[in-house]
């Protein structure tokens, strides 16, 4: 290819409804530049007509808000000695019911290696008039920090929200990696009328651009730009009437949902990669990405083993086994510090001696950390880059870090690999989490990287629940849940439990519980194997609470379902555009004995249940006994996916969930109750 002329071959379709577009910039003509197309920093486009008078969405008649707008404008510009992409963002949004008010709360957090900035919002109400948000009541939020570790996020809350009232907000990005251009996800939370995407970059850098589950008639412009002393191409790529990606039950990751643009560098004339080795050409393929990122990890590791060496030998002092020491490196690398996680990768980890003084490690920092810290122990691992189940499905015709998730280590076993995700910090040594089992991976081998996919394995996960409730005349009853926790719901528990405070621990039981059963209030707690992730975690919790009781003349109901009931069904009444998801599945049991209350026994038990769709069953049954009564209950979803066309028989499903969990056990005065049924 030569610089100075355009290319582009066309919108090429690709797997399906995935485009791919390589083009490289010309210089552009400062006459036909496409400066129309930025927002002017401080304006609002003006409110149209039509924005004013809509009340509802003929294509989603039960929204809660209507997207109006949602654009983001980037430049590739030079900052000083480095290369920036600037991005500014912008959104209007319309609330069409009070349901919608939940969007006057704003969080924008920055992402990996970069930073936000220049926040503008403001309301304006449905009779016309603006409301701002001002300076000082955005306020930039601590979502933790560990030494000189610390993410934050700007929040604010947009003033005046009401029925008919339009929010809009923008604010600026400044990402110092370029090398991949960020996803840009065209649809929001709700119905999306217009989104934009505008992406210019120099004439000497050349992008391959996909855009995913985007509509085919609807093809990116690639126009002339030029600002300062910058000038090369502008990317436009719009796309209208887009289904909100919402948060709803059994909902595929936005990867595979959601039309997605997103850009990765191929060219870039006249700059040599240290990592490439090469001048011009950069990621063209799958080995040019695995030999970056290979080059990085690699120096970080060999700089590394000096500070590294001694750690290791007070790991396994006294470990002679050598599997035994293959272990404890792990459970080491996994517990000891802190897992920092980001949704995708870049190539490259901070050093060892800043990890190991820091006591913390991100999506890349575990794998590389691990693998330095097996080779002191003369373990010969490989890393592979994963694209997590949880991030979505990976296309092996676009040759991005971005759809990469985190990096794992693999030791070579016989003629096989075993597989370690030092990112999952309470999973037993050789379990394979979810987002692992069966998902596609880069193995990075320098240039001979290739795709693979990682073993499928099914782990078993549950949640088993046994509890004794003593109904009180009040009201009120006391609970003693005996819960067991296995497989994912185990790891789960222990990723918020085990590393906090006693305080902390109290804190997140409190609020696990009152999402269950509101007003709540603990009276002890107890932890047992806690620290041992080779074993069930199991918790005994004894609590007060109201909602289970109801007293009517002599008859007290008391509910059967107490913590995995189901209050409304989960699954709405629009047409549902995307696919059921269950990653990964669901075994909850419960098991609810009923103490009779003094001077009572239990009237006729309520008729079993059984509620079954493609994607889950429910069992309930109650039986009487001497001292009460005992229901069970049992929800399975096994781990698979099932097209949107499944929508109503899942309904219904959760209709019947919903009606046998608000089934009650009737109670009588001992001398005018009726048999139990068994």
């Amino acid at each position: 290819m030569v610089q100075g002329v355009t290319r582009c071959p066309g919108w090429l379709t690709v797997l399906g409804s995935i485009g791919l577009v390589l083009f490289l910039a010309a210089p552009a003509d400062p006459a036909t530049a496409a400066k129309k197309n930025e927002p002017v920093a401080g304006d609002w486009p003006a409110i149209t007509a039509e924005e004013r008078a809509m009340m509802r969405v003929d294509q989603d008649p039960d929204a809660d808000a209507v997207i109006l707008m949602r654009e983001r404008t980037g430049k590739v510009v030079p900052k000083g000695a480095d290369t920036v992409n600037v991005i500014e963002f912008y959104q209007r949004m319309k609330i069409l019911h009070d349901r919608g008010k939940e969007y006057g709360e704003v969080q924008i957090r920055a992402g990996k290696y970069s930073r936000v900035g220049n926040i503008r919002a403001r309301t304006v109400k449905a009779d016309g008039t603006v409301v701002p948000v001002l300076p000082d009541q955005i306020f930039e939020k601590v979502l933790f920090q560990i030494g000189s570790n610390k993410e934050t996020a700007w929040v604010f809350n947009f003033p005046a929200v009401e029925k008919g009232a339009i929010l809009e907000y923008r604010y600026d990005r400044h990402d110092n990696a370029v090398i991949f251009i960020d996803p840009w996800f065209f649809a929001g939370p709700e119905f999306t009328l217009r989104s934009r995407v505008l992406q210019a970059f120099p004439g000497d850098m050349g992008y391959v651009s996909m855009c995913s589950l985007c509509p085919a008639d609807q093809k990116p412009q690639i126009t002339p730009w030029r600002e300062g002393k910058s000038k090369g191409n502008l990317y436009t790529q719009e796309i209208r009437n887009l289904p909100g990606y919402k948060d709803e039950l059994m909902m595929p990751p936005e990867r595979d949902a959601n039309a997605r643009m997103e850009m990765v560098l191929a060219q870039w004339y006249g700059r040599a990669s240290w990592a490439l080795g090469r001048q011009d050409k950069m990621f063209v393929d799958w080995p040019s990405v695995s030999l970056y990122a290979s080059a990085y990890y690699n120096d970080a590791i060999k700089s590394g083993l000096s500070d590294l060496k001694p750690v290791v030998a007070g790991w396994t002092q006294g470990v002679t086994d050598p599997q035994e020491k293959i272990r404890v490196v792990f459970r080491h690398v996994q517990s000891d510090f802190r897992y920092l996680s980001y949704a995708s990768v870049i190539g490259a980890s901070h050093s060892i001696s800043t990890i190991l003084k820091e006591k913390i490690a991100d999506n890349e920092d575990k794998g590389v950390l691990l693998a330095a810290a097996l080779k002191v122990i003369g373990v010969d691992p490989v890393i592979a880059l994963v694209a997590g189940r949880e991030g979505g499905t990976l296309n092996p015709n676009f040759f991005s870090l971005s759809q990469f998730t985190h990096a794992v280590v693999g030791i070579p076993q016989g003629t096989g690999m075993m597989w370690l995700d030092p990112t999952v910090a309470w999973a037993p040594f050789g379990f394979v989490p979810w987002k692992d089992s069966g998902a596609a991976a880069l193995l990075l081998k320098g240039l001979q990287g290739e795709l693979i996919t990682l073993p499928a394995k099914t782990e078993l996960s549950a949640s088993r629940y046994r509890a004794t409730v003593r109904p009180r005349m009040d009201g009120r009853a006391e609970v003693e849940i005996e819960a067991e926790f296995l497989g994912e719901d185990a790891i789960e528990m222990r990723e918020e439990l085990a590393p906090a405070s006693e305080t902390a621990r109290d804190e997140f039981l409190k609020e696990w519980l009152g999402d269950r059963r509101p007003g709540s209030l603990v009276k002890s707690r107890t932890f047992h194997d806690l620290d041992a992730v080779d074993q069930p975690l199991r918790i005994t919790l004894v609590f007060e609470t109201g909602g289970l009781v109801t007293r009517a003349d002599d008859l007290l109901l008391v509910r059967a379902c107490v913590l995995t009931c189901e209050d409304s069904n989960p699954i709405s009444r629009g047409q549902r555009q995307h696919a059921f998801y269950v990653d990964p599945g669901w075994n909850r049991e419960e098991t609810v004995v009923v103490r009779s209350p003094e001077g009572m026994q239990p009237g006729e038990m309520p008729a079993a249940v059984a509620a079954k769709s493609e994607v889950a069953t429910l069992t309930f049954s109650c039986f009487s006994q001497e001292d009460g009564a005992r229901c069970s209950r049992q929800f399975v979803a096994r781990r698979s996916r099932w097209p949107a066309s499944v929508q109503d028989n899942v309904r219904k499903m959760f209709d019947k969930v919903v009606e046998a969990d608000r089934t009650a056990v009737p109670f009588r005065p001992a001398d005018s109750a009726v048999g139990g049924r068994n």
